[in-house]
């Protein structure tokens, strides 16, 4: 896992970060002038790569490793 951690891109953590913060999609998009679907494919790759089952479990795996503070 530590690898993939480690091949997410600025905008993934950024999209990682703001999910935590408790951000839906829509204003995800909304504030980084992405669309909704640029989101929903971050979120995608996200789950993807951290090997989360969903969003809540993505943003725990960012806390338990250090990504998120």
């Amino acid at each position: 896992m530590l690898s993939a951690l480690r091949r997410l891109t600025a905008r993934e953590l950024e999209v990682l970060r703001r999910i935590a913060e408790g951000d839906t999609n829509a204003t995800i998009a909304e504030t980084l002038y992405l669309s909704e679907h640029t989101i929903n494919q971050y979120v995608k790759r996200l789950l993807v790569k951290l090997g989360a089952k969903n969003r809540f479990h993505a943003v725990t795996i960012g806390f338990r490793t250090g990504l998120l503070t």
